[in-house]
């Protein structure tokens, strides 16, 4: 099933040939977080409804209803995880998934006050503790993730933020995909 899942996103990041971007899906563990909810633990208001086929405004957070929880885009990630984190907490389940124009990948996920993290190119290095176990939440996925980055030995085996992102969707059972990304959907200013 993961392989599967991996194929959709690979074929997703060719075709859209996303530079950069950060996608944050944040699920309650009771209950239902809406648009509003979300808008008032970020600490901020509505700026408008888009539509289909609107222009993408660098100053503005997307925010998209899915199921019980809500989904955020930015196609302009600078340091703003700090303001997506803002949904994380008890209570809730919420992964971070950030990509920038060098290739760098961070993904941070938190189920309550459980935390794990992971950076590529290069894992994150605490003396004394090896990189993986700082995965917290993402350990089940340990192999998979570790198989996305390239050894003395071997190349990686899978593509790291298709990886990043299965595991997003098998955890939370939010699929990443362009129906998605083109339904109409909330903003805020991300400048509060």
């Amino acid at each position: 099933m993961l392989d599967k899942i991996v194929a959709h996103y690979d074929d997703m990041l060719d075709r859209l040939c996303f530079d950069s971007f950060a996608y944050t899906v944040t699920i309650p563990d009771s209950g239902v977080l809406t648009i509003e909810g979300a808008m008032r633990r970020l600490g901020a208001t509505p700026a408008a409804v888009r539509g289909l086929q609107e222009p993408v405004d660098s100053d503005r957070l997307s925010l998209y209803q899915v199921g019980t929880g809500v989904v955020t885009l930015d196609w302009h990630p600078v340091e703003r995880q700090e303001i997506t984190d803002r949904l994380a907490g008890d209570g809730f389940r919420h992964w971070y998934l950030c990509i920038d124009i060098e290739g760098n990948t961070i993904m941070y996920a938190r189920y309550g006050a459980a935390e794990g993290h992971l950076e590529h190119p290069e894992p994150g290095y605490i003396p004394f503790t090896h990189w993986t176990d700082h995965f917290g939440p993402l350990s089940p996925y340990t192999e998979f993730l570790v198989s996305g980055y390239d050894s003395e030995e071997a190349e990686a085996q899978v593509d790291i933020t298709a990886a990043c992102l299965a595991v997003i969707e098998m955890e939370s059972g939010v699929r990443l995909d362009e129906e998605l990304m083109e339904s109409p959907h909330s903003e805020v200013s991300i400048s509060t």
